[in-house]
């Protein structure tokens, strides 16, 4: 993938959705710089967090220090996931506020991941990791 396919699977999440994406930093724009396995980065937190495109595959990793987890099989993938995670960020309530509640809504996030993209739901990988973390933070 060129930096005009990126930023044009990108297109639909700008701005709102990709600030939806719980990450903390800057979403770049192309051009875009590889990263040493040659991937486009798209993210960068400025200290040691980066978000990187696979320009083969299309598929969206978080890369923190030496771990690397999948956010997306694809751009596409990451646009639907992003749209679905925005829309319970903003209209459901917090691990703070209802324990029982969040949990609910959590279920239901990962059930909608696993339809969207399988993969990206496995444990270990990006969304599962900040849910557990959030849901741990209550």
């Amino acid at each position: 993938m060129n930096d005009d396919q990126i930023a044009e699977g990108l297109a639909p999440l700008v701005p709102i959705g990709l600030e939806d994406i719980p990450l903390d930093g800057n979403w770049l724009e192309p051009p875009f710089n590889n990263d040493e396995s040659g991937r486009a980065v798209i993210f960068n937190d400025g200290d040691f967090q980066f978000v990187a495109v696979n320009r083969s595959t299309g598929a969206v990793y978080c890369v923190c220090e030496d771990d690397e987890s999948l956010m997306a099989s694809s751009l596409a993938q990451l646009v639907d996931i992003a749209t679905v995670w925005g829309a319970i960020d903003r209209d459901s309530v917090g691990p703070e506020d209802d324990d029982a509640d969040f949990a609910k809504v959590a279920i239901d996030f990962e059930q909608r991941l696993k339809k969207i993209d399988p993969a990206a739901a496995r444990p270990n990988e990006f969304w599962s990791l900040y849910a557990e973390e959030l849901s741990n933070s209550s």
